[in-house]
């Protein structure tokens, strides 16, 4: 073996019937658009799980942004990135009287090629929604202003909200942003 060769073992393994089954191999194949849940108060809210980039847990410390709107809490830089942060609870004209807690993520998704972080208050889970599991907003009264959401996807287990990331900011308030990346 010290002689420096590198020895590679090929074969197969045969297994009875019986062996095959107390493996209990379970293949799936899941239908619809994947998306990734998370905790905002009371609901649960689903995003695309494609314009989804990076979670990470809360930086320590946020850089303050001038002349932003309030729901823009600050910037921080990931990896050379500079990364704006918009609490999704002061967007939506929630109660913030939870403090941020050990469970506060913020979701990085993309949007136009610009990455903006999301303070979420737990990520949930990866579910897939079928198209006919999905109703629109048109059809629904909910206390959020539905131009943010795509509407509300039925889940055996309860309702997720679809959140629509396009339109979270106004166009002047998109370039803001991007004109304070490029500096």
């Amino acid at each position: 073996m010290g002689n420096g060769m590198n020895n590679n073992f090929m074969g197969s393994v045969n297994l009875s019937d019986e062996e095959m089954e107390e493996m209990n191999l379970e293949i799936t194949h899941n239908e619809g658009a994947q998306l990734i849940t998370f905790i905002l108060g009371k609901e649960k809210y689903g995003l695309d799980i494609l314009a989804v980039r990076e979670l990470i847990s809360y930086p320590e410390g946020l850089t303050q942004i001038p002349g932003m709107p309030d729901f823009i809490v600050g910037m921080f830089n990931l990896r050379g990135l500079v990364i704006p942060v918009m609490d999704l609870r002061i967007k939506f004209g929630m109660a913030s009287e939870e403090e941020l807690s050990e469970y506060s993520v913020i979701i990085i998704v993309q949007v136009e090629e610009k990455n903006i972080g999301l303070i979420v208050d737990s990520v949930a889970d990866v579910i897939f929604v079928k198209e006919e599991d999905i109703q629109e907003t048109t059809e629904m009264a909910v206390h959020v202003d539905t131009k943010f959401i795509k509407g509300v996807a039925k889940t055996k287990d309860e309702m997720v909200i679809l959140m629509d990331i396009y339109h979270l900011l106004s166009k002047s308030q998109f370039e803001s942003l991007t004109e304070l990346e490029n500096g």
